[in-house]
């Protein structure tokens, strides 16, 4: 078909060429050669945009039209020309640059904490796996690699693979769970013994952080979560009744906030900042309880004497309040 429109183009471009050339022409003679030169553009422009690739031939009449208008209203020079672009284009293209990226070896996730404390995973990367990976041993091998990470960064992560679909990753994040809750609940056990032995305001505030750690790390929820904070609250009571204390005083307002029990946790946060506790340390537990009672103003100040650089978090959330101030 190419070779056909090529021949069909030289011989009517030819013939409108031959036309041409004659000294005078009458009207019949013009019409002629317009009509010889019509069919060599529209013969080349065929040719042509069959030899295009694929990516430069759609849209059709936008490449055709192209093609067409360059070889009809420049009679031979157009065609030579289009011609010359083509062959250079298509046969001599330019080299490829070099590469941006480069192939690397499919990493591997370690499987102990000394090799884990020097890689290159991070929790976000563990999260993906167990979200996204199809592969139940590589899902295996992060649940596994969780175990070697702070229990507050691993608790997520963990949660996330409790569901998953394969059972011998769900058993998995569950013992790990469990061995943490254990761990947790043998300190609580040697505490109380020694408590009952000896009373003192540090072991009470020892016990209570073990009781605030287990729902700090949601590994307790509903009825039993609440159960852990009520114990907490005991305990920072009886530490507070043997020792004055900021920290103890703070604790309990943490513990007293996630209770919703605002007024009193107002009450102990702001004695904690009276004994000394810098305000970055007890004025965003501030702020929220005031949101929780509906004093939003009073809450949107709290949070504007505090640094941004606190926490990223911080910074967002002080950002909208400007945002809804204006």
């Amino acid at each position: 078909m190419r070779n056909w429109l090529i021949l069909q183009t030289l011989l009517f471009e030819s013939a409108s060429l031959y036309l041409l050339s004659a000294e005078h022409l009458s009207l019949l003679g013009w019409i002629s050669y317009g009509s010889s030169h019509a069919i060599a553009a529209v013969s080349f422009t065929a040719a042509c945009w069959l030899m295009l690739p694929m990516r430069y031939k759609m849209p059709a009449h936008t490449s055709m039209s192209f093609i067409f208008v360059i070889a009809f209203s420049m009679p031979l020079v157009g065609m030579l020309g289009l011609t010359l672009i083509f062959i250079v284009a298509l046969y001599l293209p330019s080299k490829d640059e070099s590469p941006l990226w480069i192939r690397s070896e499919f990493p591997q996730l370690p499987q102990h904490v000394e090799s884990l404390e020097g890689s290159q995973f991070g929790s976000s990367a563990l999260k993906d796996i167990l979200l996204f990976n199809p592969s139940d041993e590589r899902r295996l091998i992060a649940v596994n690699a969780c175990r070697y990470l702070p229990e507050k960064v691993a608790m997520p992560l963990l949660k996330i693979a409790l569901t998953d679909k394969v059972d011998d990753v769900r058993l998995l994040a569950y013992a790990a769970i469990e061995k943490m809750e254990f761990g947790i609940n043998q300190k609580i056990d040697a505490l109380t013994k020694k408590l009952e032995q000896k009373e003192s305001a540090e072991a009470n505030y020892q016990v209570a952080s073990l009781y605030w750690e287990l729902c700090y790390l949601e590994i307790a929820d509903g009825p039993l979560q609440l159960h852990y904070l009520e114990q907490a609250r005991q305990y920072l009571l009886a530490s507070l009744a043997l020792k004055d204390s900021a920290q103890t005083q703070l604790k309990l307002g943490r513990v007293l906030l996630q209770l919703q029990q605002y007024s009193q946790a107002k009450t102990y946060l702001e004695a904690a900042q009276n004994n000394g506790l810098l305000a970055s340390q007890v004025q965003p537990y501030l702020a929220e309880v005031a949101f929780a009672q509906g004093q939003y103003a009073k809450a949107q100040d709290l949070l504007a004497n505090l640094s941004d650089s606190s926490s990223p978090a911080l910074a967002q959330l002080k950002e909208y309040w400007r945002r809804e101030a204006h």
